[in-house]
């Protein structure tokens, strides 16, 4: 099966941009026609490199929350096996790892 990835990638955006959640469902419900699925995850989830990009590093509030998701920038997406698009998370790392705590990078 081919898949229209330019097509895929105007509903994803479209998707981003969504003025409300009827019309984001609507896309959803149109991408998941095509075999598309929108990747989330919950905070407090372990970081998952094979499915989240980090996009910012926060010092974590605890010991036990070091590499876990403090928040999701943005959805990914799924098409069968394939990765469209990385979720794009916040990680909480130790403040010695965070520049914004007066870590280093």
């Amino acid at each position: 099966m081919g898949f229209d990835f330019e097509r895929i990638g105007g509903l994803i955006a479209a998707a981003d941009v969504a003025a409300d959640g009827h019309e984001r469902a609507a896309v959803e419900q149109q991408l998941g026609a095509l075999g598309v699925q929108c990747l989330s995850v919950t905070p407090g989830a372990v970081f998952d490199p094979t499915v989240h990009r980090a996009v910012a590093r926060v010092p974590a509030p605890s010991p036990g929350q070091v590499n876990t998701i403090a928040a999701t920038v943005r959805p990914g997406w799924r098409c069968a096996d394939r990765i469209l698009r990385y979720v794009e998370v916040r990680v909480f790392v130790a403040a010695s790892h965070c520049p914004s705590a007066g870590g280093t990078s």
